[in-house]
């Protein structure tokens, strides 16, 4: 047994800016965000699933829609090298693929339940326009801890919350409980979210993942306390 501090049971959460890191520029973002108009404005009630009050929600599709496939190739890039990569997930034998996506708008008030996305791999949500001021977006921890007047660890947070601005890309596993805060300014805020789909090629589900460092989780302190390797 190796002497140390062992994370257990980590939540995997993927940030990038995509413009701010060159995958795609900001015009493109605004040619998104035209598209999503066009949508609204051919289904202007839309559907009502975890949008609350006058958000607006597009059905399923995006990820069919001209203006979105390029999104959708830099996604998938993502998930094939940076997130595959680190599951050590073996992609000859693994397809990853955008199962579902739709097109989000909240304006004054709206907001998003705290849910999760049940029958999927990881979930996400890139933010075509906003300001960083719309509403934060918040990852719940739902992992039961022991109660006393002190946490088992005074780093184990309830939520982590995110201020999204254009550009702004979170995938995270489809089990975590998640939520968008209310937007209290006057802008509309317009998102993509998206589902991720796995499909093992030949039905070859017993596979072997790559080699994986079994002490990446086992740190040491240094002497403010702080995680070391």
């Amino acid at each position: 047994m190796k002497k140390g501090i062992r994370l257990l049971f980590p939540t995997i959460c993927y940030e990038e800016n995509l413009v701010e890191s060159g995958r795609i520029t900001s015009e493109y973002c605004g040619m998104l965000k035209d598209a999503i108009d066009g949508m609204r404005k051919k289904d202007p009630v839309g559907r009502q699933i975890s949008n609350a009050y006058t958000g607006w929600q597009s059905n399923d599709g995006c990820e069919n829609h001209p203006t979105f496939i390029k999104l959708m190739r830099v996604l998938k890039d993502i998930l094939n090298n940076e997130i595959a990569g680190f599951h050590g997930i073996d992609r000859g034998k693994v397809q990853i693929d955008i199962g579902n996506s739709w097109a989000n708008i909240n304006d004054h008030l709206a907001w998003n339940r705290p849910h999760l996305h049940n029958g999927c791999w990881y979930s996400g949500a890139f933010y075509i326009h906003s300001e960083g001021d719309e509403g934060q977006f918040l990852a719940i921890n739902t992992d039961p801890k022991v109660v006393s007047d002190y946490p088992p660890n005074a780093r184990c947070i309830e939520s982590y919350a995110v201020k999204p601005v254009t550009g702004s890309l979170i995938m995270f596993p489809s089990a975590m409980m998640h939520m968008v805060e209310p937007n209290r300014t006057d802008k509309d805020r317009y998102s993509i979210s998206f589902n991720v789909n796995t499909n093992h090629i030949g039905n070859q589900r017993n596979h072997q993942v790559g080699q994986i460092d079994e002490d990446w989780n086992l740190f040491d302190l240094d002497e403010t306390f702080n995680l070391t390797k």
